[in-house]
């Protein structure tokens, strides 16, 4: 059987430069027992509970810390939370993606000019609770804007914005905040569909980018299995398979990848 691997893999921008943050602040903060991540700095739980281990505390909210260092995830939070901190006088580290920034800029230059946003994304998802903090709740007007959570699909993206031209408006901006490097490892799983009879996702189960790939993959037809650990591969998901695709998620580690590849050479 036939392994392939997409040429892209490994961290993404962002997420590298979000764990570099993280690793330096532990390393040069004074106060090493009181730095904190708002949410998962990535959706990696491996990665995230390696980083736990040498003292950084994954928060939900800050309610209970009344001293130390704060460190923005990858994906951003709302400006009601940046509030928080700054009012309890907490020190605060901006991890956010420089790409997720970018769509916050925006959203900012859109509400200041009185445009209704529309935001396509998972709204669980704390990038887009972020854009919707930045976006307000503005419900009237016929300026609508559009634009998307950066790990979307593309399809679904147009998808949305289709249905949007059948609502009445007299003015609808279009603008295209996936980011490159999800757009490329979406356009690479498509490519190796083509080619392969099982595909295998590596990241974890609450990388929404992860999960795009594992919908893009099952919507194929494809035997497609999201696992998050080479421990979670079976020997029968390649029983009769000419070739195995690998794709991997932003968050995902090449060292992850790569022992994954490992086990199924071992399995096939």
């Amino acid at each position: 059987m036939r392994i392939k691997i997409a040429s892209h893999s490994g961290f993404c921008f962002g997420v590298k430069r979000a764990i570099n943050i993280a690793e330096k602040t532990l390393k040069e903060s004074k106060d090493s027992n009181n730095i904190y991540s708002l949410g998962s700095i990535i959706h990696n739980p491996q990665v995230v509970e390696g980083l736990s281990k040498r003292g950084l505390k994954v928060i939900k909210d800050i309610t209970n810390i009344k001293k130390g260092v704060v460190i923005i995830s990858s994906h951003g939070t709302t400006i009601e939370a940046i509030k928080k901190i700054r009012d309890k006088q907490l020190d605060l580290i901006d991890a956010t993606c420089p790409f997720v920034k970018s769509a916050h800029n925006i959203v900012k230059d859109l509400k200041t000019s009185g445009y209704r946003i529309v935001i396509i994304g998972d709204k669980k998802h704390p990038e887009v609770k972020a854009l919707l903090s930045l976006a307000g709740r503005k419900t009237k007007g016929n300026k609508i804007a559009v634009i998307s959570q950066t790990t979307q699909s593309k399809n679904n993206y147009l998808k949305g914005v289709a249905k949007l031209l059948k609502k009445d408006f007299n003015e609808l901006r279009i603008f295209n905040t996936i980011c490159n490097d999800t757009a490329h490892r979406q356009a690479l799983t498509r490519e190796l569909l083509k080619e392969c009879d099982v595909m295998v996702i590596v990241g974890g189960k609450n990388s929404a980018n992860t999960r795009r790939l594992w919908h893009i993959c099952k919507e194929s037809g494809v035997d497609s299995y999201h696992i998050e650990t080479d421990v979670e591969l079976k020997k029968e998901y390649f029983s009769g398979k000419r070739c195995v695709g690998v794709v991997s998620g932003a968050s995902t580690p090449d060292a992850m990848v790569q022992s994954v590849v490992e086990k199924i050479k071992k399995l096939a």
